[in-house]
């Protein structure tokens, strides 16, 4: 638990996401657009019961984003959320790597993995600075 003040006194907040395209989204109609947020959110709580025993039957509350919600809200092109550029940036390397093909410059932010939001970029922060260390015989 990172900050037990978010969640009111004994509930948590827990937040996963999945690789998913723009396509799969497209071209819906409302109701089917629901259910297949329905559908994915399912799949997800599913596989966090592993971790979570009960999970499904405890949640008071969940939002499901998808690449449209991450176009619309986050302005994010093609609704991309995550380390899963469709296009190389110019110098990087592979992911989770935050080096560039120039020695000593690093990258770090939402367009390095793991992606957008505020936990994910301060991870990429955290990762990036241990490869700095690393890299520094640190």
């Amino acid at each position: 638990m990172l900050d037990s003040s978010l969640a009111p006194p004994g509930h948590h907040i827990i937040h996963t996401f999945t690789p998913s395209y723009i396509e799969a989204w497209q071209n819906l109609s409302p109701q089917e657009y629901q259910n297949k947020k329905e559908e994915a959110a399912s799949k997800l709580i599913h596989r966090l019961e592993a971790i979570f025993p009960g999970l499904s039957k405890a949640l008071d509350y969940q939002e499901v984003g998808t690449p449209r919600t991450h176009r619309r809200f986050l302005g994010r092109e093609d609704g991309t959320y995550g380390p899963i550029p469709r296009r190389k940036l110019a110098g990087l390397l592979g992911m989770p790597f935050n080096s560039t093909k120039i020695p000593g410059l690093y990258c770090v932010g939402d367009s390095t993995f793991p992606g957008q939001g505020l936990n994910a970029v301060a991870f990429s922060g955290m990762s990036c600075g241990h490869r700095v260390a690393v890299d520094l015989g640190l």
